[in-house]
């Protein structure tokens, strides 16, 4: 009872399966018949179209063999060595011997007049990432160097990687024979408006600017020190005799030591921030000389000072 009860599940999952593929078998059907009227009346660019959509939905040689004939008539005769081979291996898995060796004597005629393209790809041009296209479609790295047949017309042949400038050549093929395109060596690519800069030498400019900005703020801090100093004293003649400044009272001593030392410190660090600006400036300089193209590299550095307190903005693009 079981065994019989698995039968017929078998039986009915393979009627279903059978049921499935009914609507593609009928619309291959349909599309073949109408590929032969449209061949017999000799509109062969509206027959390949409908033969090929047919072989889709159902593949069989018979439709292979028809659509390797269409493509033929049309020009197309690498679509159409691939059709008649695929005829043939069809054919052969059928058992048809005879539709097998017609679609193979149908290649073998072709293979002669087939026009190949072989992309070539140096080792110098084989830089990391490189992914060649030809038509919109990826050629597999397996492929560089083949001489594969192609249709007539012309073909479009894209390089490509990773920061570099993307190359495309286009190759027009008429005759039978083959077609060699050497791709050349990717250029470095560089961004609009920025232009290339060695790593060292992108840090040294950095350098040069950071440095500068010191020089700029140490002219801020110099300027406040220097008011501070003139404030104390004045304050310190406050606490003087009016006819002999030099004599003060400890108060006035006291605020005119702290005037000195101020001044002397400002002017030392004026001193280290010059020293600083000059130094800056140099690498910044070096730096941007290196570069192949028009320095577009900006910098602004702008000192701000208030009674209380000084320093220094920084900002720039490079």
């Amino acid at each position: 009872m079981r065994f019989v009860s698995t039968f017929v599940i078998a039986l009915a999952v393979a009627r279903w399966s059978s049921a499935q593929g009914l609507p593609d078998k009928a619309a291959a059907e349909a599309l073949f018949n109408d590929a032969r009227r449209l061949l017999d009346e000799g509109k062969i660019a509206e027959a390949c179209p409908k033969f090929e959509e047919s072989h889709r939905l159902d593949p069989a040689s018979g439709t292979a063999l028809n659509l390797g004939d269409c493509l033929e008539k049309l020009g197309r005769t690498a679509s159409a060595f691939m059709a008649f081979g695929e005829a043939a291996a069809i054919a052969r898995r059928d058992g048809n011997t005879g539709r097998g060796e017609e679609a193979a004597r149908r290649a073998l005629e072709l293979e002669g007049r087939l026009s190949r393209l072989a992309v070539i790809v140096p080792a110098p041009s084989r830089v990391r990432g490189l992914t060649l296209w030809r038509d919109g479609a990826a050629v597999a790295e397996a492929q560089w160097g083949t001489a594969v047949p192609l249709d007539g017309g012309t073909h479009v042949i894209e390089a490509r990687a990773p920061g570099r400038t993307p190359w495309k050549v286009e190759r027009t093929i008429r005759e039978p024979g083959t077609v060699r395109v050497e791709v050349p060596v990717l250029e470095v690519a560089v961004e609009p408006n920025r232009p290339f800069i060695p790593e060292h030498s992108k840090t040294q400019a950095v350098a040069g600017i950071v440095l500068m900005g010191v020089g700029f703020a140490g002219l801020g801090v110099s300027l406040a020190l220097g008011a501070a100093a003139d404030d104390k004293d004045a304050a310190s003649k406050d606490h003087c005799l009016p006819r002999d400044p030099n004599k003060c009272y400890p108060e006035g001593v006291a605020l005119r030591n702290e005037s000195i030392f101020l001044a002397n410190t400002s002017t030392v660090v004026i001193s280290v921030g010059a020293a600083s600006f000059l130094l800056g400036g140099t690498l910044f300089l070096l730096a941007t000389r290196s570069r192949p193209a028009k320095p577009t590299t900006h910098a602004w550095v702008v000192p701000t000072l208030s009674p209380t307190s000084a320093g220094v903005s920084m900002g720039g693009s490079w």
